[in-house]
């Protein structure tokens, strides 16, 4: 049987300290300003009842992703039988279309790595027309640390190194799983499931306001 791989990320443990967000970059070399995975935060109310709520985020490697169809060239983004999305730096444009169809915000275009493709062989692609491979670049995002996975190592770095122990990773078709363990027990919830995405990146939350402001601006007050 072919894995299935899930993530989850317990917030009821997150202490929002923002090491899987420096673990992921140092894991995945990821350029300054950019995240592969983020921890972002929002302050409500006022003294002497404040509340602050901490959401990471991530790739949600959707079952229904909407950002394969935007893409203008096959296989440059594409969806693995264990379930996650990855990207083809050989075959992608840096058009930035699939980017623009992500809701959660989960891609981003690595200013460190050009494309390999040829853009000239895509003349109906308006965003690269003219273009050339030095002024293009591939597009970046999470992908479970696909080359731990490929080493044997079935557990991505931010999951590794949380202190908090806040973050679980593993095969849905092994009921023996930490993952399927505990989504038998615990009732988890999906970051804006309504999108149809099936998303799936799993949340164990005890106050879904956190849902209500994981879209607003980073320490924004509402």
């Amino acid at each position: 049987m072919s894995k299935k791989y899930a993530f989850i990320v317990d917030l009821r443990k997150c202490v929002g300290c923002g090491s899987c967000q420096v673990t992921c970059k140092q894991e995945n070399e990821v350029p300054f300003g950019s995240f592969r995975s983020r921890v972002d935060y929002a302050d409500i109310g006022k003294y002497p009842t404040p509340k602050r709520f901490f959401f990471p985020k991530l790739c949600n490697h959707c079952d229904n992703p909407p950002c394969l169809s935007p893409c203008p060239v096959k296989g440059a983004t594409y969806k693995r039988k264990d379930g996650t999305v990855v990207v083809d730096r050989d075959l992608c444009l840096g058009c930035g279309r699939c980017a623009d169809a992500c809701p959660y915000g989960a891609r981003y275009l690595n200013k460190n790595i050009n494309i390999k493709n040829d853009p000239a062989k895509y003349p109906k692609v308006e965003e690269v027309k003219g273009k050339t491979k030095k002024s293009l670049f591939v597009i970046d995002k999470c992908d479970f640390c696909f080359h731990r996975i490929a080493a044997g190592i079935e557990e991505p770095a931010c999951v590794r190194n949380c202190p908090g122990k806040a973050r679980y990773f593993g095969d849905l078709n092994d009921p023996n799983s930490t993952v399927s363990k505990l989504l038998k027990t615990v009732k988890g919830a999906k970051w804006n499931e309504e999108f149809g995405t099936k998303p799936r990146v799993t949340y164990f939350i005890k106050d879904f306001k956190v849902f209500e402001v994981a879209d607003k601006e980073i320490n924004r007050e509402v």
